[in-house]
């Protein structure tokens, strides 16, 4: 016999829709750019989605955007989830997932703001059950090993940056940008590698910098530098190129530019050159990660989450997610740092090498109003 009370969580969960769609544009300087091999940011200027419920219970989210990626710009964020999606969601049940991917689909690409919209309804619905996202999902809530992303720099520069990180948040993992230069890339490697020891995970990400005749150079001393994985070190739509220099080395190519919908990953995987998934929750939501979690099971290939340079409330938000399923590799959930503040009621702390996610129901966070009138940008 059920209880009463799981009887009217039942009856409550059945009614709930949503009420309200909000996208507010944010502005946060940097305390530095982040480059990488096809652009750069100087400030956090993402859309802040948020999704209330018939109860008043308001899921959040973070959408990045990312011009020279996915092509959307904050504007056109604002535009397709106020003028578009947002609307068009409105009365639908905040637990029919199946009904908010109809809405989706109904659009062609914005795959920022759709991720964004989906994560705010499953945090919306977890602050409404009062439970974590990581429990909503399946998973508990857990610290998280994660590592620190070097901006493209020089050699002493990154050395001392290393011994900074490791020493203040324990960092044991760290992923450097390359691709430009490969003799350049080895030597910043070697030197990264003799300062922090032979136990810290090394990744390398090239953001398709390389040729394959080039990776297939440089793949030995990648090998004896002991690199865990490289991500996207060709263009992205090069098959067979990937495949000639996946076949030549041992280190791991990682699928990210590549992967970014679930038909891609299933193409890479096909394909065999990818030996490990990124997840961006940034751009595939927890419903498609989902999705590409149990696609790369199917393919005995590991998976971790990446960063599209998130900041507190997208890094808690991916952090949930990394809680449902086992890694190898740490998960890149360190971008936060970068901002000189941010929106959130409260910080993410960085401890040991580990992602503490604060407590609480959804993802841990709230917005802080003072924070959003200071720094949003349509006042």
């Amino acid at each position: 016999m059920k209880s009463n009370t799981a009887s009217r969580t039942k009856a409550k969960s059945h009614e709930l829709t949503i009420s309200k769609v909000e996208a507010i544009p944010i502005s946060i300087p940097l305390k530095q750019p982040i480059k990488w091999a096809r652009g750069h940011i100087s400030s956090v200027d993402n859309v802040i989605v948020v999704v209330t419920l018939t109860d008043g219970s308001q899921g959040i989210a973070d959408a990045p955007p990312r011009t020279t990626i996915y092509g959307d710009t904050q504007q056109s964020l604002l535009a397709i989830i106020l003028h578009h999606l947002g609307p068009e969601l409105i009365g639908v049940n905040a637990f029919d997932i199946a009904r908010v991917h109809w809405v989706f689909n109904a659009v062609a690409g914005n795959i920022a703001a759709k991720a964004a919209l989906d994560m705010a309804i499953y945090d919306a619905q977890a602050k409404s059950l009062g439970i974590p996202c990581a429990q909503l999902l399946g998973g508990t809530v857990k610290s998280l090993p994660v590592n620190w992303r070097f901006s493209l720099g020089g050699k002493k520069q990154l050395l001392a940056e290393a011994e900074n990180m490791m020493k203040r948040y324990g960092f044991k993992a760290f992923k450097v940008k390359c691709g430009f230069d490969p003799a350049r890339d080895i030597d910043l490697l070697r030197a990264l590698r003799k300062q922090v020891g032979d136990d810290v995970e090394i990744a390398v990400d090239m953001n398709q910098g390389y040729s394959a005749q080039q990776l297939i150079e440089a793949a030995p001393a990648f090998e004896d530098i002991n690199i865990a994985l490289i991500e996207e070190p060709l263009p992205a739509r090069d098959k067979d190129g990937k495949l000639l220099a996946a076949q030549s080395m041992t280190v791991p190519i990682s699928g990210d530019d590549s992967c970014f919908t679930l038909d891609d990953v299933r193409d890479q995987l096909e394909i065999g050159a990818i030996r490990s998934i990124v997840i961006k929750c940034a751009r595939t939501g927890y419903t498609i990660s989902r999705d590409i979690v149990g696609l790369a099971r199917a393919f005995y290939r590991p998976v971790h989450n990446g960063s599209q340079a998130d900041m507190q409330i997208g890094s808690a938000a991916a952090a949930h997610f990394a809680c449902t399923y086992e890694a190898i590799h740490a998960h890149e959930f360190s971008s936060f740092l970068d901002a000189t503040d941010h929106v959130a009621n409260q910080d993410l702390l960085i401890k040991d090498g580990k992602l503490i996610l604060p407590e609480g129901p959804g993802i841990g966070l709230t917005l802080d109003p003072a924070k959003i009138r200071k720094y949003r940008v349509d006042k």
